[in-house]
């Protein structure tokens, strides 16, 4: 006879420990993939990290690395674990409600800097794992495909404002320009401060898209 998994309403305490569970193991994914890579991270080192047993990690994440360098990453990029899209989150539509393409830039330029602040050791971690591991292929595509859908937001705002330079690339050059490999190569390569990072970005983004910068 089927036996009926625990009802969470019930159990609030199981199912809040369960949560806590998960979502320490979601923490140690993302420190691990971004110190050390994702191949080179094991399933020994992220129970280790989480500070629960090797049999829990499948337990709770059924999927293995795959799922949580997924979780990982969403959280990295939203800054928490609410289901809440990013268009629809008050950072984004707050910069995106500005009448001001220049200050519009300043405010995206911020938004840019704090996700790859937490999230661009992570999407390199993707990366490189996805050129050697086909179950990762589909992920690094759609990371990147929902990258260039965000450029392509905020060109489409700035072109409601009549304010592009050139509409056919803007939305392009906003996704090269905001991507993991550029925060990557000039704060941790060149030794950039974040601050100095956001500055130039947000006056690149303002020289090279804008009509009248």
């Amino acid at each position: 006879m089927a036996v009926n998994p625990p009802d969470p309403v019930r159990y609030p305490r199981r199912a809040d420990r369960a949560r806590r569970t998960h979502q320490a193991l979601v923490t140690a994914a993302a420190e691990l993939f971004a110190e050390t890579g994702y191949a080179a991270t094991t399933i020994e080192a992220l129970a280790q990290r989480a500070g629960v047993a090797r049999a829990t990690v499948f337990t709770s994440a059924p999927g293995g690395k795959p799922q949580l360098l997924k979780e990982a990453r969403d959280q990295a990029i939203a800054g928490d674990d609410e289901p809440v899209p990013i268009p629809q989150r008050s950072w984004f539509t707050d910069a995106m409600a500005q009448a001001d393409p220049r200050e519009l830039l300043r405010r995206q330029a911020a938004n840019y800097r704090r996700i790859l602040d937490r999230a661009a050791r992570l999407e390199r971690a993707l990366a490189t794992a996805a050129a050697t591991d086909p179950a990762l292929a589909g992920l690094h595509a759609e990371a990147r495909r929902q990258r260039h859908f965000g450029a392509q937001l905020v060109a489409g705002r700035l072109a409601e404002l009549d304010a592009l330079a050139d509409q056919a690339t803007a939305g392009d050059t906003i996704y090269a320009l905001c991507g993991p490999d550029v925060y990557l190569l000039l704060v941790e390569d060149r030794g950039w401060t974040p601050d100095r990072y956001q500055g130039w970005l947000a006056a690149q983004l303002i020289r090279g898209l804008l009509r009248d910068p």
